[in-house]
Protein backbone atom coordinates (compact mmCIF):
# COMPACT_ATOMS: atom_id res chain seq x y z
CA UNK A 1 0.00 0.00 0.00
CA UNK A 2 1.27 3.21 -1.11
CA UNK A 3 0.45 6.24 1.34
CA UNK A 4 2.24 8.75 -0.57
CA UNK A 5 2.88 11.90 1.59
CA UNK A 6 -0.99 12.50 2.35
CA UNK A 7 -1.27 9.11 4.05
CA UNK A 8 -4.56 8.31 2.23
CA UNK A 9 -5.81 6.74 -0.93
CA UNK A 10 -8.75 7.05 -2.86
CA UNK A 11 -10.51 4.08 -2.88
CA UNK A 12 -13.47 5.01 -5.32
CA UNK A 13 -15.10 8.02 -6.59
CA UNK A 14 -17.24 8.54 -3.65
CA UNK A 15 -14.73 7.50 -0.65
CA UNK A 16 -11.12 7.29 0.28
CA UNK A 17 -8.98 5.52 3.19
CA UNK A 18 -6.68 7.54 4.92
CA UNK A 19 -4.80 7.12 8.58
CA UNK A 20 -6.65 8.25 11.43
CA UNK A 21 -5.82 11.87 12.30
CA UNK A 22 -6.35 14.99 15.01
CA UNK A 23 -8.78 16.33 11.77
CA UNK A 24 -10.85 12.87 12.11
CA UNK A 25 -11.14 11.72 15.88
CA UNK A 26 -14.10 13.81 16.13
CA UNK A 27 -15.91 11.64 13.44
CA UNK A 28 -14.52 8.47 13.92
CA UNK A 29 -15.72 8.60 17.56
CA UNK A 30 -18.86 9.18 16.27
CA UNK A 31 -19.19 6.25 13.80
CA UNK A 32 -18.15 4.14 17.09
CA UNK A 33 -21.16 5.40 19.33
CA UNK A 34 -23.72 5.45 16.54
CA UNK A 35 -22.73 2.19 15.06
CA UNK A 36 -20.51 0.30 17.04
CA UNK A 37 -22.14 1.10 20.29
CA UNK A 38 -26.15 0.12 19.14
CA UNK A 39 -25.60 -2.63 16.15
CA UNK A 40 -22.30 -5.22 17.34
CA UNK A 41 -23.42 -8.08 18.71
CA UNK A 42 -21.78 -7.93 21.77
CA UNK A 43 -22.66 -4.02 22.68
CA UNK A 44 -26.49 -5.96 21.85
CA UNK A 45 -25.62 -8.67 24.44
CA UNK A 46 -24.22 -5.85 26.98
CA UNK A 47 -26.31 -4.06 26.48
CA UNK A 48 -24.31 -0.86 25.94
CA UNK A 49 -26.56 -0.04 23.32
CA UNK A 50 -28.77 1.11 26.03
CA UNK A 51 -26.37 2.76 28.36
CA UNK A 52 -24.82 6.19 27.14
CA UNK A 53 -21.80 6.20 29.87
CA UNK A 54 -21.18 3.13 28.96
CA UNK A 55 -20.89 4.03 25.32
CA UNK A 56 -19.18 7.27 26.22
CA UNK A 57 -16.41 4.39 28.18
CA UNK A 58 -16.00 2.62 25.15
CA UNK A 59 -15.00 5.78 23.46
CA UNK A 60 -12.88 6.46 25.26
CA UNK A 61 -10.77 2.81 24.81
CA UNK A 62 -10.96 4.32 21.22
CA UNK A 63 -8.81 7.45 22.02
CA UNK A 64 -6.51 5.40 24.19
CA UNK A 65 -5.96 2.93 21.04
CA UNK A 66 -5.74 6.17 18.69
CA UNK A 67 -2.51 7.14 20.19
CA UNK A 68 -0.83 3.85 19.04
CA UNK A 69 -1.06 5.55 15.81
CA UNK A 70 -2.42 2.66 13.37
CA UNK A 71 -6.06 3.26 12.67
CA UNK A 72 -7.83 3.74 9.79
CA UNK A 73 -10.79 5.81 8.76
CA UNK A 74 -13.00 6.03 5.60
CA UNK A 75 -13.71 9.46 4.45
CA UNK A 76 -17.00 10.78 2.07
CA UNK A 77 -15.67 12.35 -0.77
CA UNK A 78 -18.87 14.67 -0.96
CA UNK A 79 -18.73 15.85 2.70
CA UNK A 80 -15.42 14.84 4.00
CA UNK A 81 -17.38 13.39 6.84
CA UNK A 82 -15.94 10.18 8.38
CA UNK A 83 -18.01 7.38 7.76
CA UNK A 84 -16.49 4.09 8.61
CA UNK A 85 -13.20 2.91 10.99
CA UNK A 86 -11.02 0.73 11.99
CA UNK A 87 -9.80 1.52 15.54
CA UNK A 88 -6.45 -0.80 15.85
CA UNK A 89 -4.55 -1.28 19.07
CA UNK A 90 -0.84 -2.74 18.80
CA UNK A 91 -0.85 -5.17 21.42
CA UNK A 92 3.14 -6.68 22.70
CA UNK A 93 3.56 -9.76 24.64
CA UNK A 94 4.00 -9.42 28.06
CA UNK A 95 7.17 -9.65 29.62
CA UNK A 96 5.88 -11.77 32.78
CA UNK A 97 3.06 -13.53 33.80
CA UNK A 98 1.99 -11.18 36.23
CA UNK A 99 1.73 -8.42 33.59
CA UNK A 100 -1.81 -7.65 33.12
CA UNK A 101 -3.29 -7.12 29.61
CA UNK A 102 -4.74 -3.61 27.99
CA UNK A 103 -8.07 -4.76 27.80
CA UNK A 104 -7.82 -6.36 31.66
CA UNK A 105 -6.56 -3.34 32.85
CA UNK A 106 -8.85 -0.73 30.64
CA UNK A 107 -12.11 -3.01 32.44
CA UNK A 108 -10.92 -2.78 35.85
CA UNK A 109 -9.11 0.69 36.23
CA UNK A 110 -11.49 2.64 34.10
CA UNK A 111 -14.91 1.40 33.72
CA UNK A 112 -17.66 2.94 35.79
CA UNK A 113 -20.43 0.53 34.14
CA UNK A 114 -21.15 -2.87 34.46
CA UNK A 115 -22.33 -3.10 30.43
CA UNK A 116 -19.11 -1.51 29.61
CA UNK A 117 -17.05 -3.53 31.64
CA UNK A 118 -18.57 -7.15 30.31
CA UNK A 119 -17.74 -6.05 26.78
CA UNK A 120 -14.03 -5.08 27.30
CA UNK A 121 -13.70 -8.30 30.11
CA UNK A 122 -14.95 -9.86 26.80
CA UNK A 123 -12.38 -9.22 24.43
CA UNK A 124 -9.85 -9.82 27.33
CA UNK A 125 -10.70 -13.48 28.18
CA UNK A 126 -11.36 -14.37 24.75
CA UNK A 127 -8.11 -13.02 23.92
CA UNK A 128 -6.35 -14.48 26.70
CA UNK A 129 -7.77 -18.13 25.37
CA UNK A 130 -5.72 -18.05 22.68
CA UNK A 131 -2.19 -16.48 23.26
CA UNK A 132 -1.35 -15.68 19.70
CA UNK A 133 2.30 -14.43 20.45
CA UNK A 134 3.13 -18.20 21.64
CA UNK A 135 1.28 -19.68 18.23
CA UNK A 136 3.14 -17.52 15.88
CA UNK A 137 6.78 -17.26 18.08
CA UNK A 138 6.39 -13.01 17.89
CA UNK A 139 6.26 -10.45 20.12
CA UNK A 140 3.65 -7.72 18.66
CA UNK A 141 0.69 -7.55 16.94
CA UNK A 142 -1.55 -5.05 15.23
CA UNK A 143 -5.07 -5.72 16.71
CA UNK A 144 -8.39 -4.77 14.54
CA UNK A 145 -10.06 -4.00 17.88
CA UNK A 146 -13.50 -1.99 16.66
CA UNK A 147 -14.46 -1.61 13.45
CA UNK A 148 -17.74 0.06 12.24
CA UNK A 149 -19.67 1.51 9.24
CA UNK A 150 -22.49 4.04 9.59
CA UNK A 151 -25.58 2.14 8.81
CA UNK A 152 -26.43 4.52 5.41
CA UNK A 153 -23.00 3.57 3.84
CA UNK A 154 -22.93 -0.41 4.55
CA UNK A 155 -22.91 -2.87 1.73
CA UNK A 156 -19.85 -0.87 0.09
CA UNK A 157 -17.18 -3.29 1.39
CA UNK A 158 -15.59 -0.37 3.59
CA UNK A 159 -15.39 -3.06 6.33
CA UNK A 160 -13.24 -5.19 4.01
CA UNK A 161 -11.09 -2.40 2.58
CA UNK A 162 -10.79 -0.83 6.30
CA UNK A 163 -9.45 -4.40 7.26
CA UNK A 164 -6.96 -5.07 3.91
CA UNK A 165 -5.42 -1.60 4.72
CA UNK A 166 -4.62 -2.23 8.36
CA UNK A 167 -3.00 -5.28 7.58
CA UNK A 168 -0.85 -3.06 5.01
CA UNK A 169 -0.09 -0.45 7.41
CA UNK A 170 0.68 -3.52 10.09
CA UNK A 171 3.59 -4.28 7.71
CA UNK A 172 4.80 -0.93 6.67
CA UNK A 173 5.33 -0.19 10.52
CA UNK A 174 8.39 -2.89 9.95
CA UNK A 175 10.28 0.46 8.79
CA UNK A 176 8.64 2.76 11.57
CA UNK A 177 5.58 4.82 12.82
CA UNK A 178 3.67 5.94 9.82
CA UNK A 179 1.67 8.57 11.74
CA UNK A 180 1.61 10.32 14.97
CA UNK A 181 -1.22 11.16 17.37
CA UNK A 182 -0.61 12.65 20.53
CA UNK A 183 -3.20 12.83 23.99
CA UNK A 184 -3.40 16.66 23.18
CA UNK A 185 -4.55 15.83 19.65
CA UNK A 186 -7.69 13.62 21.82
CA UNK A 187 -8.95 16.77 23.41
CA UNK A 188 -9.76 18.28 26.97
CA UNK A 189 -11.98 15.29 27.42
CA UNK A 190 -9.61 12.62 27.27
CA UNK A 191 -6.70 14.34 28.90
CA UNK A 192 -6.54 11.96 31.75
CA UNK A 193 -5.28 9.56 29.14
CA UNK A 194 -1.78 8.41 29.56
CA UNK A 195 1.01 9.29 26.72
CA UNK A 196 1.95 6.79 24.54
CA UNK A 197 5.62 5.13 24.76
CA UNK A 198 7.22 4.53 21.64
CA UNK A 199 7.16 0.94 21.03
CA UNK A 200 10.57 -1.06 20.68
CA UNK A 201 9.09 -3.86 18.33
CA UNK A 202 7.08 -4.05 15.16
CA UNK A 203 3.97 -6.81 14.67
CA UNK A 204 4.81 -9.31 12.97
CA UNK A 205 1.19 -10.48 13.08
CA UNK A 206 -2.13 -9.20 12.71
CA UNK A 207 -5.29 -10.20 14.71
CA UNK A 208 -9.26 -9.64 15.11
CA UNK A 209 -11.95 -10.98 17.51
CA UNK A 210 -14.52 -11.30 14.53
CA UNK A 211 -17.99 -11.19 16.91
CA UNK A 212 -20.67 -11.39 13.74
CA UNK A 213 -21.16 -13.02 10.56
CA UNK A 214 -20.23 -9.68 8.36
CA UNK A 215 -16.47 -9.28 9.95
CA UNK A 216 -16.22 -13.53 9.80
CA UNK A 217 -16.80 -12.79 6.22
CA UNK A 218 -14.51 -10.43 5.62
CA UNK A 219 -11.77 -12.33 7.49
CA UNK A 220 -12.51 -15.72 5.62
CA UNK A 221 -12.30 -13.23 2.66
CA UNK A 222 -8.78 -11.39 3.90
CA UNK A 223 -7.14 -15.18 4.47
CA UNK A 224 -7.19 -14.96 8.12
CA UNK A 225 -6.84 -18.19 9.48
CA UNK A 226 -9.23 -18.87 12.59
CA UNK A 227 -7.61 -20.54 15.82
CA UNK A 228 -10.83 -20.36 18.30
CA UNK A 229 -14.75 -20.31 17.70
CA UNK A 230 -15.89 -18.89 20.91
CA UNK A 231 -20.33 -19.66 21.20
CA UNK A 232 -21.47 -16.27 22.67
CA UNK A 233 -23.78 -17.71 24.98
CA UNK A 234 -21.16 -17.92 27.84
CA UNK A 235 -20.83 -14.42 27.87
CA UNK A 236 -23.42 -13.51 30.43
CA UNK A 237 -24.64 -9.82 31.58
CA UNK A 238 -27.14 -9.21 33.97
CA UNK A 239 -28.25 -12.41 34.49
CA UNK A 240 -29.09 -13.35 30.54
CA UNK A 241 -26.36 -14.62 27.82
CA UNK A 242 -25.55 -12.66 25.15
CA UNK A 243 -27.34 -14.74 22.60
CA UNK A 244 -30.48 -14.25 24.24
CA UNK A 245 -30.32 -10.20 24.21
CA UNK A 246 -28.61 -10.57 20.32
CA UNK A 247 -31.81 -13.06 19.15
CA UNK A 248 -29.47 -16.22 17.57
CA UNK A 249 -28.57 -19.13 20.27
CA UNK A 250 -26.13 -19.73 17.69
CA UNK A 251 -24.32 -16.44 17.99
CA UNK A 252 -20.23 -17.35 18.07
CA UNK A 253 -17.02 -15.13 18.01
CA UNK A 254 -14.08 -16.15 16.17
CA UNK A 255 -10.20 -15.11 17.20
CA UNK A 256 -8.12 -14.92 13.56
CA UNK A 257 -4.59 -14.19 12.83
CA UNK A 258 -2.78 -13.72 9.79
CA UNK A 259 0.90 -13.32 9.53
CA UNK A 260 2.57 -10.49 8.24
CA UNK A 261 6.06 -12.02 6.87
Amino acid sequence: MEWGNSKSVIISDKYRIECLSPATIEGALRVIKESFCQDEYVSIGSEVNKNPVAAEELLELCADAALDGVSLVVVELSTEEVVAVAFNKIQVQSSSVSEKPFFEIFAEERCTQESSRSLIQFMAIVDGRCNLFEKYGVDCSLEIMFLATLREHRKQKLGTLLCKYSVDLARKLKDGPITKITVDNLGPKYKMIKPREPNKTYPKICQAIWTSIGSQKIGKALDFTVHLTVPLKEFVYDGKPYTERIGDDSAFCEVVAKALY
